[in-house]
């Protein structure tokens, strides 16, 4: 049975999702790593073996108090370490409004720069002719590229269920009624969504980096994580 860990958008909301992984790590071992947005960082990461401490580190570390860091952030990842699992990320196409997934032997460091593209905070990222913008522009959590690779049981890390702002969240609502992507689960595919057990943030913390602020989502993560793995927490996921 294949497996496969599928990790949410949710800008600095991530660390929550490092600290998932080291709740998890010893227990599931993930055949293949999807993610989009932040999660396709902390995906990359953990299919090129990064251990749970270190991808937790990183979630410490200051260079990721700004987004015009993320460059140098996503080259440092690429670099640091080839990847040993199979992986795929999703960005979206600008123009035609649909995603696409890139596979783990074609990803490059700008490829992780446009999968984390927030509309009005980065700018769309052009790779060989095309505009792209953030992953999980159309759905945070990409379980139906799992699906499409092939997964049979699934666990998804989703920092965002809901949108952290109540100005925002009609807005998103409807662009998502219109554009959104959300292909059901096949039967006979098992999926298990793991979330925050409180609300993380406002929309602004979800952007800004803070130290104390990441500390405590990573500790969180792990308790959510431990929690639910210990068969507490088991829903399907909302598509």
């Amino acid at each position: 049975m294949k497996t496969a860990l599928v990790l949410s958008g949710g800008g600095m909301f991530g660390a929550w999702q490092a600290g998932a992984w080291r709740a998890m790590a010893s227990e599931f071992k993930p055949d293949l790593v999807v993610g989009a947005s932040v999660g396709a960082l902390n995906g990359y990461a953990i299919a090129a073996g990064w251990s749970p401490d270190e991808l937790c580190a990183e979630w410490l570390r200051p260079g990721l108090s700004r987004l015009k860091g993320l460059p140098t952030t996503t080259k440092r990842i690429v670099a640091a370490k080839p990847l040993q699992l199979e992986y795929a990320l999703v960005v979206v196409d600008l123009l035609k409004m649909k995603p696409v997934t890139i596979l783990g032997p074609s990803v490059t460091p700008a490829h992780l720069l446009a999968s984390c593209a927030v509309p009005g905070a980065t700018p769309p990222q052009r790779i060989d002719g095309a505009w792209y913008v953030d992953g999980g522009l159309l759905n945070p959590l990409p379980i139906w590229v799992a699906v499409e690779l092939g997964a049979q049981r699934i666990i998804g890390l989703n920092v965002l269920p809901k949108v952290p702002s109540a100005i925002l969240s009609p807005f998103v609502g409807a662009f998502r009624s219109i554009f959104g992507y959300r292909p059901p689960v096949p039967t006979g595919v098992e999926v298990m969504t793991i979330l925050p057990s409180k609300e993380l943030g406002s929309i602004r913390e979800a952007l800004v980096w803070d130290a104390q602020r990441s500390a405590a989502w990573i500790d969180l993560g792990s308790r959510d994580a431990q929690y639910a793995c210990h068969g507490q927490i088991r829903q399907p996921v909302s598509l």
